[in-house]
């Protein structure tokens, strides 16, 4: 029905069209796009069609959901959203992760790396999703060390290679983002996955730096383990452009 809805609105649209234009290039414009949306929205059936088909009958809410897998920039975008408050990752933790019909759907939620501080690593095994709840953690995580180290080295080539000197570790508000010119961190997450804050250390002239994430226990190893590592609990550090130490399951090479 809401397919139909769609083709007869873009049909009628495209009588004021070149013979040429085809209605996914009308709906790629943004003007358009949006015109067909408040068609949908605006009129009472064709809006409740839109909202049967994202939360209704359980085949056509399996039908949209299976899109949305298929596609990590739309799943991506739909997760983020979720979880953007409390309530949503609430709904994730407790409603979704009771059915088990949504075991897949929650494993992708997992491997996003964005539920990490909806539920514990515990809980989550108790879930028997461990290992893709830790993973997704620990991806998006070096996504976020290897991006805060790109600012960082940016601001050191201007400044012959040296580093905002740091001589103790601590989070990144309480001495490095002091030293780095405003707005540098912008838009980047100062927390791990875990939700514990990134923490930050030089040598006392600046030459090397390190950043570490504690990972699954919020606990500081102490620098101790130099490479990849096999146990969700290590620390991941990133040292002067470079992870040094990282979870073994994961190439570091693919974080881009």
């Amino acid at each position: 029905m809401l397919r139909r809805i769609v083709l007869v609105l873009l049909a009628a649209a495209a009588l004021a069209l070149p013979a040429c234009t085809k209605p996914a290039s009308y709906v790629a414009e943004d003007a358009k796009r949006k015109e067909v949306i408040e068609a949908l929205v605006s009129n009472t059936s064709y809006r409740q069609e839109v909202i049967d088909r994202l939360i209704g009958p359980p085949l056509d809410r399996a039908a949209v959901i299976d899109r949305i897998l298929k596609d990590e920039g739309a799943a991506g975008d739909l997760v983020g959203r979720i979880l953007h408050d409390d309530r949503g990752r609430a709904l994730v933790a407790s409603k979704v992760a009771a059915d088990t019909g949504a075991k897949t759907f929650i494993r992708m939620l997992m491997l996003t790396g964005v539920m990490g501080d909806s539920m514990t690593q515990k809980q989550a095994e108790a879930l028997g999703l461990g290992e893709p709840f830790a993973f997704g953690n620990e991806r998006r995580t070096m996504f976020d060390l290897k991006e805060i180290g790109r600012r960082i080295e940016q601001v050191a080539r201007q400044k012959e290679g040296h580093y905002p000197v740091c001589a103790d570790f601590g989070d990144l508000k309480t001495c490095l983002e002091k030293k780095l010119p405003a707005g540098t961190l912008d838009s980047v997450r100062l927390v791990d996955s875990w939700g514990h804050s990134f923490q930050y250390h030089t040598d006392a002239e600046g030459t090397k730096y390190v950043l570490v994430s504690y990972a699954t226990d919020g606990q500081y190893d102490g620098l101790g383990m130099i490479g990849p590592t096999q146990s969700f609990d290590c620390d991941i550090v990133f040292s002067n452009g470079d992870f040094v130490q990282w979870p073994g399951w994961i190439r570091k090479n693919d974080i881009k």
